[in-house]
């Protein structure tokens, strides 16, 4: 357990400004925006009349308001996670080999599944515990505004809300994370233009039988299909934390990322070092 542990926290040192930008660049923009807003009601102080809204809802209406409008505000959150996921998920198993290392790391006394599965943990999955944190305190906030606006302190609508932007991000990962870490095992550099490529090769393939069948045989969308695997992404009255976890789709996620880190991992095992 020890060994594993001092795994991960080297992969956290090799990388740890990929953990720390997306959350300096989110901070950022809330810094950007809370700088507006304070400098739009300054300038209109003598416009702005302070006090309660009068809200003609139901008491669950607001709590789904809420956790809504907090879903949708750790949406963009979420995509800058997702892109420094597909930044760092791309190089998992190739970055030693790019740097020149690779035979240092791979003389090490560690067993191989060992080793890619803190890379894979690290590198598909960590910055999900940041962005938890993120959310948490996004969550406190959006409660506090509301309380002031609102006179009700829905704290909890806020946190689902925040949660329901960790499992989407969760999601993204399983699939489009687990989808470069094989793709890092398999290209050199470059791995998601390479990755994207080779996959857009096979959905053209796929197009041209379907064309030269006359549409008689329908061949899948494998960007259709890797979307699809998210699950229900739609803002509506269904969503929920138990919603979403219980979906089959989440099922077939998991299998998918387990397959895809199997083939990495074989992949990287049986690989020749070049000199």
């Amino acid at each position: 357990m020890s060994h594993y542990l001092t795994l991960l926290k080297t992969e956290y040192i090799k990388r740890k400004s990929s953990y720390w930008l997306p959350v300096w660049i989110v901070a950022g923009i809330v810094l950007l925006v809370l700088i507006i807003s304070i400098t739009a009601m300054v300038a209109h102080w003598d416009e702005i009349e302070i006090g309660m809204i009068n809200m003609a809802f139901d008491y669950e209406d607001i709590q789904d308001g809420v956790m809504f409008g907090t879903y949708g505000s750790m949406i963009l959150v979420v995509f800058v996670f997702s892109i420094f996921l597909l930044i760092t998920s791309q190089s998992s198993l190739s970055k030693e080999k790019e740097l020149g290392c690779e035979l240092f790391y791979r003389c090490q006394p560690v067993n191989i599944w060992v080793c890619t599965a803190a890379k894979y943990l690290m590198h598909v999955f960590a910055g999900a515990v940041f962005l938890l944190g993120i959310g948490l305190i996004l969550g406190l906030i959006m409660a506090i505004v509301l309380a002031s606006t609102m006179g009700g302190f829905y704290l909890g609508s806020a946190i689902v809300g925040s949660l329901l932007g960790v499992v989407l991000y969760l999601k993204i990962a399983l699939v489009f994370g687990s989808l470069l870490f094989l793709f890092s095992s398999i290209f050199k550099n470059n791995a998601f233009l390479k990755g994207a490529i080779f996959l857009g090769l096979i959905d053209l393939v796929f197009f041209m039988i379907e064309e030269i069948t006359r549409n008689t045989i329908n061949m899948p969308s494998i960007y259709e299909g890797l979307v699809a695997l998210l699950g229900n992404l739609n803002v509506d009255a269904d969503l929920g934390l138990g919603y979403v976890l219980a979906d089959y789709r989440l099922l077939i996620a998991l299998v998918f990322a387990g397959a895809c880190y199997a083939g990495a991992t074989l992949i990287y095992k049986h690989k020749t070092i070049e000199a």
